[in-house]
């Protein structure tokens, strides 16, 4: 009895032991999810950062391509006008050279007068033209052809003269709003230049945050791997204090001897029932924000590179995993290149989608799921999906 009471005590005393072992392990590993927890919540808060300054540039480049349009519209303008002001001067002086040849004509006409009208009487070429007449017939045909000579000079002098001062008017104008199209295409470029500056910044602003989202994936994929070997750890110290818990002393006196049979250790209970782990699981190798990365978050046991969401099936069959229609709590669930997501939405037409169930209910299933295109891209994401015989899942 004495010799009991000694391995009892030495039992206890190991088994309080292997407890503080336990729980030991179990703060460390709370505290490495809370760590993930925290990374993950900055990333999705850094993501958000991204994808405003990421419009933001969108934006300043359809602002910086209209200031470009802008600008070429205006320097097209200022062409058309230069060209137009070249033609008014061409114009101008076609004009000015009609006003001297008119000029030149009257000059003729006034020495030819002069030669007509003989000796100058009054100093006049007209008058004396006029006064040298023959007889009154004369006079009369003398008078009527110089009222028409000065009419018809004096009209096309005004008209010459007319023409002179439109076009100059019309040069003018042309100029002025050259000037104005030169100052408008100046501002422009100003504009454009402020444009380009900030693009630039929003540019700087949008690497430095895939920088720090890259840095905290990093992170997250450290302390994956951490929580993963604290996980092992715990259930293998689980495992040895459940042996030692329901191991039978070797050396009991016959009296105090047992008639139970020793107790079985119980199998570890894993996701899906199964055991079965990829070869190449350690870790999180997808990018932060897909619905891949966060499926091997929740699924460490799937395959670090299994591809696209809608390879996944493929990918899981060809390491040996079951692969069926049948949905179970725990499996993955594979949607293909553009089919419907329980009618609700599409996955993506190339890639496809997978998600992680967490319930079934006859015909639907509970899905949780990360992606960009989701309020939380690191997820989780809950949904209920109809047509659940319709969709592949892997098994573990």
């Amino acid at each position: 009895m004495k010799l009991q009471t000694i391995l009892t005590t030495m039992i206890t005393a190991v088994t309080l032991t292997a407890f503080a072992a336990s729980t030991a392990q179990v703060a460390a590993a709370s505290d490495t999810q809370s760590a993930i927890s925290s990374n993950q919540s900055n990333t999705d808060k850094l993501v958000a950062e991204l994808e405003s300054a990421n419009a933001e540039v969108i934006k300043l480049d359809g602002q910086i391509n209209d200031k470009n349009t802008a600008i070429s519209d205006a320097q097209a303008k200022i062409t058309a006008t230069q060209a137009r002001i070249e033609a008014l001067q061409g114009e101008v002086a076609k004009t000015q050279a009609e006003l001297a040849a008119r000029k030149a004509v009257l000059k003729k006409q006034l020495v030819s007068l002069q030669k007509e009208a003989g000796d100058s009487v009054t100093g006049n070429v007209y008058v004396d033209f006029v006064l040298n007449s023959d007889d009154l017939s004369d006079l009369i045909s003398r008078t009527s052809t110089v009222n028409k000579l000065n009419q018809a000079n004096k009209d096309a002098l005004n008209a010459v003269n007319d023409a002179k001062t439109k076009l100059a008017d019309l040069q003018a104008e042309q100029v002025s709003k050259k000037q104005t199209l030169v100052a408008t295409k100046a501002t422009l470029e100003t504009e454009k230049t402020e444009l380009v500056s900030l693009k630039s910044s929003a540019d700087a602003k949008s690497s430095a945050l895939n920088d720090k989202i890259n840095a905290n994936k990093d992170t997250l994929v450290a302390l994956q791997a951490k929580a993963a070997q604290q996980d092992a750890a715990a259930k293998a110290t689980l495992a040895k204090l459940s042996a030692k818990a329901t191991a039978t002393p070797a050396a009991t006196p016959a009296a105090a001897k047992s008639t139970t049979p020793a107790a079985t250790p119980a199998a570890p209970v894993t996701s899906n029932g199964g055991t079965h782990q990829s070869s190449d699981s350690a870790g999180n190798a997808y990018a932060y924000g897909q619905c891949t990365w966060y499926v091997k978050s929740v699924a460490p046991w799937a395959g670090n590179h299994w591809g696209n969401g809608c390879q996944w099936g493929a990918s899981a069959a060809a390491e040996g995993f079951t692969v069926n229609n049948s949905p179970a709590v725990g499996s993955i669930v594979v949607f293909g290149a553009g089919q419907s997501v329980g009618g609700q939405w599409t996955a993506d037409g190339s890639y496809g989608h997978v998600a992680y169930v967490v319930a079934v209910n006859g015909g639907s299933i509970t899905i949780q799921q990360g992606g960009m295109g989701f309020s939380t891209p690191g997820g989780p994401n809950t949904q209920v999906v109809s047509g659940a015989s319709s969709y592949t899942y892997i098994h573990r």
